[in-house]
Parts: C-alpha cells; structure tokens; sequence
C-alpha cells in the first residue's frame, strides 16, 4: 500500500512512531493502523449517539397507551 503525506505530516506520523514504538520495525504501521481504529470506533459512538437521540425523539412506548395509571400526583405519595 502507498501512503501519500506532505511533509508535515510524514514528520508528525514519524515522530509519534518513535516515541510510541521506537523505532521498532513496524512502527508506522502501528501508528496508522491505531489510528484507523480509533476512528473507527469513534464513528460507531457517534452512530450510536444518534441512534440513539432519533428514538428519544420518537418517544418510547411503555405499554400504557393513553390511560392514566394514577388520577393526580399526589395519588403517587400514598
């Protein structure tokens, strides 16, 4: 695989690869491949986050319908 990065961004990639890795071979490819992963899972937490606030949205049905289960709330402190 060819990774294309502007100099910068090469030094940075092997910067973190030898503090993380030490220059040990490898390296590079662990840093990238870290950082594929946490994308990755920083996307199924958001995917997962909106799942999640869509359903709050549509509310939650918990079985009562429209009957009331208790008249005032007051009725809650008996």
């Amino acid at each position: 695989m060819l990774l294309s990065l502007n100099d910068e961004d090469e030094a940075l990639l092997r910067r973190l690869a030898r503090e993380k890795y030490h220059s040990k071979k490898g390296a590079l490819s662990g840093v990238v491949s870290e950082a594929v992963h946490e994308l990755a899972g920083k996307d199924r937490r958001i995917n997962s986050a909106r799942r999640l606030i869509e359903k709050m949205r549509r509310g939650f049905d918990l079985g009562l319908g429209s009957k009331r289960v208790y008249e005032s709330r007051g009725e809650l402190y008996d």
